[in-house]
């Protein structure tokens, strides 16, 4: 499949290069907060919403929540954003850094999110005009980060986020710093000539009709490629498409795999950041663009602006195990040769999925297999006993290993959980030694696949 070999592709480029990308314009705080909705209120038609906390959980939003999604990947971010004392202690828990001689008497916008479930029940924005700066203050801030970005190493790939709450606001060009460099225009509002220059303009459907006056696609990357002198125009269409025009050639991708929708909070900024991603890797416009909405398909899956995994952009769950040794979730790690799946290896890997939030399956080469078990195993090759694994509800993610043991493979993972059968004896499972916790599934008795082969009939 074309979108599975690209992803590969895509993955494989980020475990040999890094890189540096400049993330600038409007951040805020989102906040979420859990809630239980039972009944409407008698005093006015609106829902009673109850918690036995209000502590929320907080994310990095806006131009911040772009440089967070590069955090499980192979990416120096760089973010450059008015902050206060708030927004800062927030993105230092997210392991975002902003300089402390900026933005220090501003007031960043917040959004208060109330979620019964998965279901947003209301938002409460709490914001002002310029982010409480005069326009005195705003130019003076506006020119400090001027003066800081010019004074740092060119980065690989720049991505100018306006979500139209200040940052934007002054006539100050932040493209000439970035001379030489690839930038990445997510625009919320005009007028165009303050973006003009940038090589890639990059807005949704409906920032397009209102920027360009026109409401079909193809005029609408002409418009602004005309008007902006960039190189390439990309328009998102949430689930449904992307499109735009790279050079003089128009270009549309129309996915065709399903997605089930969590949350779309956030979705631009995830799309933006593997965009921008992809193109610092080398791949084209048209191909970036199917990167990142492939990309944006796992993130909407998630909630409360959850970064996603190198591995989790694999269509298959089929993956290397550099791309798990970055997480935000308990892993559990079980091993086997799995040549004929039987129920006591379902049994065994229900047991292990029980164990953490995520299991990942490493499953013998069919050298490493041959050496093991003799010249007449395995019955199936690897390629279709990863594939049978993968398919499994309780399995997310299957890797492959060619050493007689999988202490290298554990070693590049770095699992929270192992789990092997209880026919295994405590000091013979290798890797208890460096995995945090260990469990002895519970064993099926007389359930093998050796077994199964030995009662085979001889033809």
């Amino acid at each position: 499949m074309k979108e599975k070999d690209l992803l590969r592709r895509f993955l494989k480029r980020n475990r040999q290069q890094r890189l540096v990308v400049h993330c600038l314009g409007d951040a805020m705080v989102d906040e979420y907060f859990k809630v239980k909705v039972n009944r409407i209120s008698p005093e006015f038609p609106m829902p009673i919403m109850s918690s036995q906390r209000a502590v929320p959980t907080t994310r990095p939003g806006g131009a911040a929540n772009v440089a967070h999604q590069f955090r499980h990947f192979n990416v120096d971010a760089r973010l450059f954003c008015f902050w206060d004392a708030y927004a800062a202690a927030v993105y230092k828990e997210h392991s975002l850094v902003v300089d402390s001689a900026w933005g220090t008497s501003c007031c960043l916008p917040v959004k208060r999110r109330f979620l019964d479930g998965t279901t947003q029940i209301t938002r409460h924005d709490i914001e002002m005009p310029l982010c409480g700066y005069t326009e005195q203050e705003l130019d003076l801030n506006v020119r400090r980060f001027r003066n800081a970005i010019a004074g740092q190493p060119k980065p690989d790939i720049a991505i100018l986020s306006d979500y139209d709450k200040g940052f934007f606001s002054s006539d100050m060009n932040f493209l000439e710093l970035y001379e030489g460099v690839t930038t990445i225009v997510d625009p919320k509002r005009g007028p165009l000539k303050k973006w003009k220059g940038c090589t890639i303009f990059k807005p949704n459907a409906k920032e397009a009709t209102e920027l360009s006056g026109s409401t079909n696609w193809r005029e609408q990357s002409k418009i602004f490629q005309n008007a902006l002198e960039c190189e390439a125009v990309v328009i998102t269409f949430g689930g449904e498409k992307v499109a735009g025009i790279w050079r003089d050639e128009l270009f549309e991708y129309r996915p065709n795999r399903p997605v089930h929708v969590e949350s779309v909070i956030g979705a631009g900024d995830c799309f933006a950041a593997f965009f921008a991603l992809a193109i610092g890797y080398g791949f084209t416009v048209s191909e970036a663009s199917e990167i990142a909405w492939n990309a944006g398909a796992v993130y909407v899956q998630r909630n409360m602006n959850r970064p996603i995994i190198p591995a989790e952009v694999s269509w298959d769950g089929i993956v290397e195990p550099q791309d798990l040794s970055r997480r935000d979730f308990k892993l559990v790690f079980t091993n086997g040769c799995f040549d004929l799946l039987h129920e006591g290896h379902l049994s065994t890997l229900r047991f292990a999925k029980s164990k953490g939030d995520r299991l990942v399956v490493a499953v013998n080469t069919d050298a490493s297999i041959k050496r093991l078990k003799g010249a007449g195993r395995p019955i199936k090759p690897l390629d279709q006993r990863m594939a049978v694994l993968a398919a499994l509800e309780m399995v997310d993610f299957v890797v492959s290993f060619d050493e007689d043991t999988p202490r290298q493979v554990i070693e590049q993972i770095c699992p929270d959980v192992l789990v092997k059968g209880s026919d295994w004896q405590t000091g013979t499972i290798v890797g208890a030694d460096i995995v945090p916790e260990v469990y002895r599934a519970p064993v099926l008795e007389g359930l093998s696949t050796t077994r199964f082969v030995e009662q085979m009939p001889v033809p």
